[in-house]
């Protein structure tokens, strides 16, 4: 038994007629009564009766015309959604993505991707950009959302496995506790010398925070702090400011999401900023929906949406 068969015999019940069905069916009569007659000789059982009334259905008719009703729904569901998939209105996507690539950017992305794409599934998480980096590389996530103060280095150290877009900038500002809050508006790294700092964890596979601050520390000696503290991200340094135990470079987003204990100064000179990244893999066809997001990735980096 097909779908071919349960077609020409649902086809059959609904019109009550071989001759209609036939008709309907665009084929010939004798065709289609042998069809229904070879699904009655496979099953081993009656499916119809002929009378002066037309074509009846006997029990197990009954049943199997409702099996034909419920393989035609399945197979129009089946057909829409791989329409659906093929054009980037439905699936799934993993992604991960820091966390001050959530505070600036999530809220938009996902918006826009619901608005035009509401079955697809987005599977989000946030782990530290180390990781983020070997599951893109090992292919368990389709796209990848990291830090980076050196894109180009980033993009040429990895340009045989790795795409990389990037996607806007961050300014830096220093994140202060409340007993610092009255620091002037702008301070230099040698102000806040004695502080902690609360960092990133540094790693050779990409340049980060901390490669950018002891650049600066190398340069201005007397910058230098005496005390360091290493955070896995960013998002867990912001409690440790808000509890007084020191001091972090965050980007300017964070400021909507920081609280009442933790104040924001401006870094004085000509202080680089955070360059936020996409990273997918060269050898891995991303699907419909996954370019969908790329390409609302960049609108919304591009249009800086995250003010």
């Amino acid at each position: 038994m097909d779908s071919r068969q349960l077609s020409y015999f649902r086809s059959v019940v609904d019109h009550r007629s071989f001759t209609h069905a036939a008709a309907a069916l665009d084929m010939t009569q004798p065709s289609l009564s042998l069809s229904i007659r070879k699904l009655e000789k496979e099953l081993d059982v009656q499916l119809l009766t002929r009378g002066r009334a037309g074509v009846s259905t006997t029990e197990a008719g009954d049943y199997l015309y409702t099996i034909a009703i419920k393989m035609e729904t399945l197979m129009t569901e089946a057909d829409q959604r791989i329409r659906e998939i093929a054009g980037g209105l439905a699936g799934s996507i993993s992604i991960n993505a820091t966390p001050e690539f959530n505070w600036a950017f999530m809220p938009e992305l996902l918006s826009r991707m619901f608005e035009v794409a509401p079955d697809v599934k987005l599977f989000l998480e946030d782990p530290e950009p180390i990781i983020t980096l070997e599951r893109v590389l090992d292919g368990s996530i389709d796209l990848g959302l990291m830090p980076s103060i050196d894109p180009r280095a980033f993009a040429q150290q990895h340009q045989d496995q790795l795409v990389v877009h990037v996607v806007t900038e961050f300014p830096m500002l220093l994140a202060v506790p409340e007993r610092l809050k009255d620091l002037p508006d702008e301070v230099s790294l040698a102000d806040i010398a004695h502080e902690t700092w609360i960092l990133p964890k540094h790693h050779d596979e990409f340049p980060g925070l901390p490669d950018l601050l002891r650049t600066a520390w190398f340069q201005n000696p007397e910058s230098k702090p005496a005390h360091i503290q290493e955070v896995s991200t960013l998002q867990t340094a912001m409690p440790l400011v808000a509890g007084g135990i020191g001091v972090a470079l965050l980007p300017d987003s964070a400021q909507r999401h920081a609280g009442d204990h933790v104040f924001f100064k401006k870094i004085k000179g000509d202080f680089p900023s955070m360059q936020p990244i996409l990273i997918y893999r060269k050898d891995k066809d991303l699907s419909p929906a996954a370019n969908q997001l790329v390409d609302i990735i960049l609108e919304v980096g591009a249009e800086g949406k995250y003010h």
